[in-house]
């Protein structure tokens, strides 16, 4: 019995570094990604302006990504089977009335856990960056 607990809990620590490390992935990696992929399109001509169609670009090619990324999360959590247990159509916990779960244990997929978590990170590091990094500081002159 002891075991089958520390399984669950080793499982646990195992999903949540995961979704950690996959949140830091996308938050951070697909928007350099772009920013590379546009400096190198932009050339030596670039280093202190940015074409309007590279910017544009960038835009599209991280939107697009990350439209990719949910979609091939969706397409391997439905071959995993999981949340396939559920009945009757999905909603998401903030889709629902403050009555519609009453009583309900309602839970957040894999997807919505792991792009909760990228906001999260991306936002606590802008932060960090913002207050203590940005030229000049972000907190104001006392």
């Amino acid at each position: 019995m002891g075991t089958f607990a520390g399984m669950k809990a080793t499982r646990g620590l195992i999903v949540n570094l995961v979704t950690i490390v996959a949140a830091a992935a996308i938050g951070f990696g697909v928007p350099l990604g772009w920013v590379w992929i546009g400096s190198q399109l932009q050339g030596e001509s670039g280093a202190t302006t940015l074409s309007f169609s590279v910017a544009v670009l960038i835009l599209a090619g991280i939107i697009a990504t990350y439209v990719a990324v949910l979609f091939f999360a969706g397409w391997v959590m439905a071959r995993l089977g999981v949340g396939a247990e559920a009945t009757g159509p999905a909603r998401s916990p903030w889709m629902q009335g403050m009555t519609e779960g009453a009583g309900k244990n309602t839970s957040v997929s894999g997807v919505e856990r792991l792009f909760v978590m990228t906001t999260l990170l991306v936002s606590a590091a802008f932060w960090v960056w913002f207050l203590f990094f940005a030229q000049g500081g972000g907190l104001p002159a006392a």
